[in-house]
């Protein structure tokens, strides 16, 4: 930044010619190339002073091609100015008058005065004001005042603080002070008043809207070595960090920064501190690489108030994670240590807090202790636990995990039990990696589940109510990049039989929209009493099938192909009532029992069949049916056996996915449909 000489001694010295003595011609041009100064530049100026002789003053009028104000970025063309200049016994110079500036939106004004004591200048272009003070006193200091001046007049300025920086809006008031003695540091100070700040950066890391509040801001150049310090109280307005948006509050907000940069090196912050009250608390320092990105840092942070947090802070984090409406409370207290723009080590502290989704995916209540996770092959230990909690409406107990980590990953040390469902829930394994070389965030879990009481569990999750029990295993879930993988299957025993999920990959599953694909497989369900949960008519057998390419969004259907077909193995009775060859009937689609009249139907409890069979491959909201054979157009759904002989046929092979479903809720609701 140039630095600028005593402006007594350069600006319009044409006009001190006068200080000689009485003019004898009643008018004195002069033209000058430039008048320099160190906060401004003239270019090409015309000054033409008109003085009678004998008289007490005179008119000056000024014309300069260009005016150039580096420390405002401000530049004006074709400037006129003229006014009427006296001159007092004091000795002082002073003229004040109009000021045409071309393109200007409003008209301006021009005061100047020089004395033995100072030099003034004050400059008004409609609402926006600025002055400039020069003392004798002190030559090397000069104060400018800016009122409702845009921050864009700054950006040169700024630039020369932080390169990367864009000022897109906003204004400033305030005071200005620039020292630049011939052998010391070139300073600037600042007290600010700004509002309507936006910024950002090219990369998109940093951006800002609508802040107002005070900024005080040291800078000290020696040489190529600078040094600034900035207190910043804001009040209100939008800031997003990469990950980090905050709604900052009308009450103040204190941001204070050091940097410092010692010839070519990158910026250091050896401090800065961020604080809103009880709400929010950090300090740290960090270091910068060329181009301005973090390589090291050590920060510690305290949430004292998470319910106000989570809106103010914590939104940036939490709505793309799928969490953007959770509701907390209670305190936490972090800390985070990068070294070589890697993550090193972190912690978190939790003391009294309480996590609620309000869709109802789970509930924690009366979190305590905390999670340590380091790079480092030192193991640090740590412990989490909760005093209650929910999953899908599903009560879960207390719980506690003992905790190690070292080398990048934060591991379980035994497994933890919780209560549940009048059973229990174990958590055999769990694995998490941190983002780091390149990659995002990884975790691994193994869980077992013993004797969950399935009438709870259905009637937590709004299901037909199911008797009996639940078990089963997930050997390993992979959680990698949004996208979360169960390897080797989960198996669950259910109505004597049981139904195993492999290949299920879930993407988003915490996000907007998630996706879910999967097999499943049915084996040896006991019909009774499955029928009997379902409301569905009585079926007497053993089940089989299939659901293969599963594939749901949002948890709702998209894509499958799924049969299902009665045990042709099972050594008991086949009977089917009544009531279920009603319900078969009403979900296969205008079904003909054959056989059988429709009064003569009414006279049998249940009849005898050979196979039961039903399939439907989904695509595009439309299902393809079949049976367990085909019956001329139609399929056959249920073959009878003995006497009376029955067979179900269904003649629409192509039915509208909602109509099925539909006609399933119908069926399991006790409907009774219409055969014919």
């Amino acid at each position: 930044m140039r630095r600028p000489d005593t402006l007594g001694k350069t600006l319009l010295w044409a006009l001190l010619l006068i200080a000689a003595g009485p003019l004898p011609a009643a008018v004195l041009r002069a033209e000058v190339d430039a008048v320099r100064s160190g906060v401004g530049t003239l270019e090409q100026v015309e000054v033409r002073l008109a003085w009678a002789e004998g008289a007490s003053e005179g008119q000056l009028e000024l014309r300069a091609a260009s005016l150039d104000f580096p420390l405002l970025s401000y530049r004006a063309r074709d400037i006129a100015w003229s006014c009427p200049l006296r001159r007092a016994p004091t000795g002082e110079w002073a003229c004040a008058g109009p000021l045409a500036v071309r393109g200007a939106r409003a008209p301006g004004s021009l005061s100047l005065a020089i004395s033995p004591a100072e030099t003034a200048a004050d400059l008004a272009l409609g609402r926006q004001r600025i002055s400039y003070r020069n003392l004798a006193a002190a030559p090397d200091l000069s104060r400018i005042r800016v009122e409702q001046i845009p921050i864009a007049w700054l950006q040169a300025y700024l630039a020369s603080l932080w390169a990367e920086g864009q000022w897109t809006q906003g204004q400033l008031s305030g005071q200005i002070d620039v020292a630049a003695p011939a052998d010391g540091p070139f300073q600037v100070t600042t007290d600010l008043r700004l509002s309507g700040l936006g910024l950002e950066t090219p990369d998109g890391w940093l951006a800002a809207a609508g802040l107002g509040g005070r900024l005080r801001l040291d800078y000290t150049e020696r040489g190529a070595d600078a040094r600034v310090s900035t207190i910043f109280d804001a009040r209100g307005g939008e800031f997003l960090a990469q990950g980090l948006y905050a709604l900052l509050p009308d009450s103040p907000v204190t941001v204070q920064v050091e940097a410092e940069r010692r010839g070519d090196a990158p910026w250091r912050l050896p401090r800065f501190a961020w604080t809103d009250g009880q709400v929010l608390r950090a300090e740290g320092q960090a270091r910068l690489d060329a181009e301005a990105s973090v390589q090291q840092l050590d920060l510690a942070l305290t949430l004292g108030d998470l319910a106000v947090a989570r809106d103010r802070y914590l939104s940036g984090f939490l709505a793309p994670a799928g969490f953007g409406d959770l509701v907390l409370s209670g305190r936490a207290d972090a800390r985070l240590q990068l070294r070589d723009g890697e993550l090193q080590a972190m912690a978190l502290d939790l003391d009294g807090v309480n996590a609620v989704d309000p869709r109802q995916r789970f509930i924690l209540a009366g979190l305590q202790g905390g999670l340590r996770w380091t790079g480092a092959a030192q193991a640090v230990a740590s412990q989490l636990r909760w005093t209650s909690g929910a999953l899908y409406g599903i009560g879960v107990g207390p719980a506690r995990f003992d905790l190690d980590s070292s080398d990048g990953e934060l591991r379980l040390r035994e497994p933890a039990a919780l209560a549940m469902l009048e059973g229990q829930a174990r958590l055999d394994q769990f694995r998490w990696q941190a983002p780091r070389a390149g990659k995002g965030t990884r975790f691994q879990i193994g869980a077992t589940l013993t004797d969950l009481d399935l009438g709870s569990l259905s009637q937590r999750l709004g299901w037909p109510p199911f008797t009996g029990s639940l078990g089963g295993r997930i050997p390993s879930a992979r959680y990698e990049g949004g996208v979360l993988t169960l390897d080797g299957g989960l198996a669950m025993q259910v109505f004597g039989g049981s139904v195993s999920l492999s290949e299920l990959v879930m993407e988003r599953p915490f996000g907007i929209a998630p996706t879910l694909s999967a097999d499943i497989a049915i084996e040896d369900i006991d019909m009774e009493p499955m029928t009997a949960a379902f409301g569905f008519g009585a079926i007497t057998g053993r089940l089989d099938g299939r659901i293969a390419n599963l594939r749901m969004v949002d948890w709702s259907p998209v894509a499958f192909d799924a049969r299902l077909l009665t045990d042709p193995a099972w050594k008991g009775k086949r009977r089917i009532s009544q009531r279920a060859v009603e319900d078969i009937s009403k979900v296969g689609g205008a079904g003909l029992v054959a056989g059988l009249q429709t009064q003569v139907l009414k006279l049998f409890d249940d009849f005898g069949y050979a196979r039961i069979g039903l399939g439907c491959r989904l695509r595009d909201n439309v299902c393809a049916m079949e049976g367990v054979s085909s019956a001329g157009d139609g399929y056959t759904i249920v073959e009878g056996s003995g006497l009376p002989r029955i067979q179900v046929v269904g003649f629409r092979r192509r039915v509208d996915w909602p109509t099925l479903v539909d006609r399933l809720e119908a069926a399991t609701a006790g409907q009774a449909p219409v055969i014919q």
